[in-house]
């Protein structure tokens, strides 16, 4: 396993073990998968070496080796059907948010059960509730020392064989609590508790044989003991924990694409046409380029956002790219890997066609790859908003008749409709497809809000501009209309040709 300078020394050794450890149990892992079976038996190997208990702190009895360790553990154990995503999804079971909320006692009670290999689940989505999570119909009503649960979950992973499950639940009618996300709540369920129980298992087009499942909370007593955070906490953990799950679920991803360049050029080095190995053709060299290239990108990334994680920061554009980019990336290379592995790539034979299944599964769960992007674009425009800044406007410049990026002059003091109506029409010669923005109006002018409104309500009654107002009817561009140019310039002010047009085709 290729190692990044920023990793401790530790987490070094830790990838030397893994792998070492991967091969230990491939040969059963293999068995297991084409038995249909869960692997009980490798899940408590896992658990003697310690890996579940990666990125708990040493004095619970874990390794302490942050999120980066975890990453690790399951990029190699992912190299192989069903280990990776179980450890995975057992490691969302509340480890994050328990850290990050968690009080003492909570931790002195769960780290040392998750060290020691206890299976987690998280419980998100329900029956009609996916992407939009806040919507949460799972209900926790407070009653005295403990909270009743009522609810359903659907499409959990490690269904039944997890003993720990993470469940957010609304704790909050008020309108005031839901607008500002505080409506909901986490509570760790145990197995076991009357009223919990597992309704249904689905039969998925991936996961073989980690079961995925719905789960019934029918009058479920929880205790004020299993609340993690405080109550309204729900909506920030679960965001919290998302990134964290979105990037060691990347990692899951990390280690399949290895198996997309493993497998095939094992193969193809042993596999004859037209008198050569197939490993010889271009065509086929360009694929596994391709592969390569973006299993480079996407573990770069991968680390690059655990080490913020596990420097406390809260990455959740890079947490999404990563997931989008990593489970878009694996389907593409899954795909590429069958092609160059032909006819057996299609089989079970030869270990690539469920990493094909699988990678379809991951561009829908962790939060689909649409809702990946609606939150890199929010969130990404938000964090770049000083790198996106224009502190300069375009003017046309007197000599070459084009606009010209020119830095602001001192704000106008004059502010009246003549004088905005000049500065949209002369903003018109430098963007004439575009409006301007109040913003780049109140970098012309010294103007209040309130001023600003009631003259462009004003021009736009005598129809001099064009405004364009948000959802809650604010006034947030405004342009000047056709009639306005003709009013405040003649038609020869507007025009412009190139040097190399010719007089004779101008009319």
């Amino acid at each position: 396993m290729e190692k990044f300078p920023w990793w401790t020394e530790e987490q070094m050794k830790l990838a030397d073990e893994v792998e070492e450890f991967l091969e230990e149990i491939r040969s059963e892992a293999e068995k297991a998968w084409w038995r249909r079976e869960y692997p009980h038996q490798i899940m408590k190997k896992i658990a003697e070496k310690g890996y579940f208990g990666v990125d708990v702190p040493k004095k619970y009895g874990g390794m302490e080796l942050g999120l980066t360790g975890a990453c690790i553990v399951t990029e190699t154990l992912s190299r192989l059907p069903t280990i990776g995503l179980t450890f995975l999804v057992s490691s969302l079971g509340g480890n994050h948010q328990l850290h990050v909320y968690g009080t003492e006692e909570q931790k002195e009670r769960w780290f040392p059960k998750i060290a020691k290999g206890q299976i987690g689940a998280v419980c998100i989505t329900e029956p009609f509730v996916g992407s939009d999570a806040a919507a949460t119909a799972t209900t926790a009503v407070k009653e005295g020392d403990h909270y009743i649960l009522n609810g359903k979950k659907r499409f959990i992973s490690n269904a039944g064989v997890a003993d720990r499950y993470m469940v957010y639940a609304r704790t909050s009618d008020d309108p005031a609590d839901r607008k500002k996300y505080r409506h909901l709540t986490g509570f760790l369920v145990e197995k076991g508790m009357p009223g919990f129980k597992l309704e249904k298992i689905n039969d998925l087009i991936g996961f073989d044989t980690t079961p995925n499942g719905v789960l019934s909370l029918d009058n479920v007593k929880v205790s004020l003991e299993n609340m993690v955070g405080k109550e309204g906490d729900g909506w920030m953990a679960m965001m919290s924990g998302l990134n964290y799950e979105r990037t060691i679920g990347s990692s899951m991803l990390v280690g399949m694409l290895k198996e997309c360049v493993r497998l095939p050029v094992w193969y193809m080095e042993r596999r004859v046409q037209f008198g050569q190995v197939t490993s010889n053709f271009p065509t086929n060299q360009f694929k596994v380029a391709d592969i390569i290239k973006n299993l480079k990108l996407a573990r770069l990334m991968l680390y690059h956002t655990a080490h913020l994680i596990d420097m406390g920061k809260e990455p959740a554009t890079e947490s999404a790219v990563l997931k989008c980019f990593a489970s878009d990336t694996l389907l593409t290379c899954a795909t590429e890997a069958i092609q160059l592995m032909g006819g057996d790539g299609l089989t079970k034979f030869y270990g690539v066609e469920w990493i094909l299944r699988d990678a379809k599964v991951h561009q829908i769960t962790m939060g689909t790859n649409e809702i990946m992007k609606m939150l890199i674009y929010r969130a990404g425009i938000r964090d770049m908003k000083d790198d996106l800044k224009i502190n300069s406007k375009r003017v046309i410049d007197e000599e070459l008749g084009v606009p010209i990026s020119s830095p602001r002059s001192e704000k106008r003091k004059d502010f009246s409709e003549e004088t905005l109506i000049e500065v949209l029409c002369e903003d018109y010669r430098s963007n004439p497809g575009l409006h301007m923005s109040r913003e780049d109006i109140k970098a012309e002018f010294e103007v209040e809000d309130e001023k600003l409104d009631e003259v462009l309500v004003s021009l736009e009654e005598k129809g001099l501009v064009d405004l364009y107002r948000d959802r809650r009817g604010g006034i947030t561009l405004a342009k000047a209309t056709y009639q306005a140019l003709l009013k405040q310039h003649p038609p020869e002010y507007y025009s412009w040709f190139p040097a190399w047009y010719r007089e004779e085709d101008k009319f």
